[in-house]
């Protein structure tokens, strides 16, 4: 679910028609919705990375079968987390500064930011167990049930961010206008 979001560039003008909030107000509500949307794009691309089928993954042949790094994939999956975090905690912050339904929407934005730091860790789990089998680890016992209950883990945390992200947009268009 990606956000529905406003241009980067509002005109001064444009803002003040977005609400009765001081330019300023507004803009730190525009600037961290605009943080939490760059975050998802990059959490999207590692999980397009990781599980988007292509006939270069398919098939085994040489030169041109590509493998998959899980463990590239877990590093910048684990590097995003302090990132979610930080803008939840920005959100959190900008908070008390609102009412009604801008303090709805950034309510609603932390959740969503809660949400994906959830889906995030999920994905890490998964990686992470991937990567190790990939690579024969020892300890790595990361069977076909293992794999199966921690995707089921990740996709239901997918659907919960995705239904979060609806609301998110649905609040979005109110307050724009």
């Amino acid at each position: 679910m990606v956000l529905t979001l406003p241009k980067r560039k509002i005109p001064g003008s444009q803002l003040n028609n977005l609400g009765k909030k001081p330019m300023g107000l507004r803009g730190s509500l525009v600037d961290v919705s605009w943080k939490v949307h760059d975050l998802l794009s990059e959490y999207v691309r590692i999980h397009d990375k990781a599980f988007k089928t292509s006939i270069r993954h398919a098939m085994p042949i040489p030169g041109i079968f590509k493998a998959i790094d899980f463990g590239v994939l877990e590093q910048e999956a684990m590097a995003l987390l302090p990132k979610f975090q930080n803008s939840k905690a920005e959100i959190d912050v900008l908070l008390p500064n609102y009412e009604g339904a801008e303090m709805q929407y950034l309510e609603l934005l932390s959740e969503y930011a809660e949400a994906l730091i959830n889906t995030v860790n999920h994905l890490v789990v998964v990686l992470s167990a991937l990567y190790a089998k990939s690579q024969g680890f020892v300890n790595s016992n990361y069977d076909w049930k293992n794999y199966k209950s921690d995707l089921a883990q990740y996709e239901k945390s997918v659907k919960n961010y995705q239904v979060i992200g609806r609301k998110l947009n649905e609040f979005f268009e109110r307050i724009k206008n």
